[in-house]
C-alpha cells in the first residue's frame, strides 16, 4: 500500500513540476552580443523576448554584469559594477516599464550602449535581463561580487572590445586525452584548456589533427567551431572527440590555434598556440589471438625442428653403424617433418604480412 502511495505521490509531483516549468518558459534572442567599437561610439541594438509558456507572463527588464562560472563556458550573472575594469552596466541603457506577453507572443526591446569618450581600449561584460520579477532595488543585495537570482531569469550576453591597444596573450595550460591506451572500437576524449592571460576576450579556433605512427593523417578535428569566448584572466576548456571502429599502435595529436585583433585595430594581430599529445590504440580483440595464434606456430616450428634433428641424428648414427638399423623409420619421416615445417614457416610470414598491411596500409 506504502509503494502504491508513494508511486502516486512520485507522479503528482513529477506532473507540478514539468507544469511549472512551462509556466515560466521564456526564450530571448540574441543569446549573445560581440561587439566591436571606438570610444565615444553610440550602438543601437535590439532583443527579441517570447513566452514559450501557457500563461500570459510580465517581464521586467534590468542590466548585470556576468562573469565565467566554471571553466566550460557557463556564464553567471553578477551585481553591475563589481566588475572591476571590465564592467559594461553602466553603459547600457534600456527601458524600465514591465512588458506583457501573452503565450506564445514575441516582441522586440529596443536596448542602448553609450560609450564614454575616455574608454579605454580594451573587454567589457554585461548582460541585458528579462526577469518575471522586478529587479532589487538600489541597495539591496548590492555587496560586492554577490550574484544576481531574480525570479524566472533569462538573459542576453554582451561582450565589448573598444578599439585600441590591448594585450592579448594566452597560453595552452592543458591538451591531452582522456586515457593513454584505448582498444577498438575507441573513443578518444580531448581536452584543451586555455587561459587567457590578456585584458580582452580572445575566440581561439582551429583543429587537432591526428596522425598514426607512420605520420599519416588520420583525423581531423575542429575546435570551438561555435566561436565560444575566453574572458579576460580566465580559464576555458574546450572538449573534442575522435571514434573509430580499428586503429593499432602509437598516435600523436597536435593542437592548432589562432586568436587575436587585426592590427589595424588596435590588436596584436592574429597569433597561434600549438600544443602535442599522443596515446596509444590496441585492438585487443584481434592482437590477442593474433599473438596467441604466432606462439602456437612457434610452439609446433621448435616441435618439429627437434623432432627433424633428432631424425637426422638417428640417420647419421645408423650410417655409421652406431645405431641400430630397424629403430630409425624410413627417410620420408624427416622429409615430411621439414616439410611440414616449411609450410608452418610461410604461413607465419604470411600471417604478419597480413597483420601489417591490414593495420597499416589499407
Amino acid at each position: 500500500m506504502k509503494t502504491k502511495i508513494i508511486f502516486l505521490l512520485s507522479i503528482v509531483f513529477s506532473f507540478l513540476l514539468f507544469n511549472f516549468a512551462l509556466a515560466v518558459g521564456t526564450t530571448i534572442s540574441p543569446f549573445r552580443f560581440d561587439e566591436m567599437a571606438d570610444p565615444g561610439q553610440i550602438l543601437e541594438r535590439t532583443i527579441k523576448v517570447k513566452n514559450v509558456s501557457p500563461n500570459p507572463t510580465t517581464y521586467y527588464f534590468y542590466i548585470a554584469d556576468f562573469r565565467a562560472s566554471g571553466e566550460l563556458g557557463e556564464a553567471e550573472l553578477i551585481v553591475p559594477g563589481t566588475m572591476e575594469g571590465y564592467s559594461l552596466a553602466s553603459w547600457i541603457k534600456i527601458t524600465a516599464e514591465p512588458l506583457n506577453l501573452e503565450p506564445g507572443q514575441e516582441k522586440e526591446i529596443p536596448f542602448q550602449i553609450k560609450i564614454p569618450d575616455n574608454a579605454s581600449p580594451g573587454g567589457y561584460y554585461g548582460a541585458i535581463v528579462a526577469a518575471t520579477t522586478p529587479p532589487p532595488a538600489k541597495g539591496e543585495g548590492r555587496e560586492k561580487g554577490a550574484v544576481i537570482t531574480i525570479g524566472q531569469q533569462t538573459a542576453s550576453l554582451v561582450l565589448l572590445q573598444i578599439k585600441g591597444p590591448v594585450e592579448e596573450k594566452a597560453m595552452v595550460r592543458e591538451f591531452s586525452s582522456e586515457k593513454n591506451f584505448y582498444s577498438a572500437p575507441f573513443l578518444v576524449k580531448f581536452k584543451t584548456r586555455i587561459q587567457n592571460l590578456g585584458n580582452v576576450h580572445i575566440k581561439p579556433v582551429g583543429f587537432i589533427e591526428v596522425r598514426n605512427i607512420f605520420g599519416k593523417s588520420v583525423a581531423r578535428l575542429d575546435v570551438n567551431s561555435n566561436g565560444a569566448n575566453v574572458l579576460p584572466r580566465t580559464f576555458r576548456i574546450f572538449q573534442n572527440e575522435w571514434n573509430g571502429d580499428f586503429g593499432f599502435g602509437k598516435y600523436t595529436a597536435t593542437l592548432v590555434l589562432t586568436y587575436g585583433t587585426p592590427v589595424n585595430m588596435g590588436g596584436q594581430g592574429n597569433q597561434s598556440l600549438f600544443a602535442e599529445t599522443s596515446f596509444w590504440i590496441v585492438p585487443l580483440k584481434i592482437v590477442v589471438p593474433a599473438v596467441l595464434g604466432l606462439i602456437f606456430f612457434l610452439i609446433l616450428f621448435i616441435f618439429f625442428l627437434r623432432f627433424y634433428k633428432k631424425a637426422a641424428v638417428k640417420k647419421a648414427l645408423t650410417e655409421f653403424g652406431l645405431y641400430p638399423i630397424g629403430s630409425v623409420k624410413k627417410q620420408k619421416t624427416p622429409v615430411l617433418a621439414l616439410l611440414l615445417t616449411s609450410l608452418l614457416i610461410v604461413a607465419v610470414i604470411f600471417l604478419i604480412f597480413f597483420l601489417i598491411y591490414y593495420l597499416f596500409l589499407k
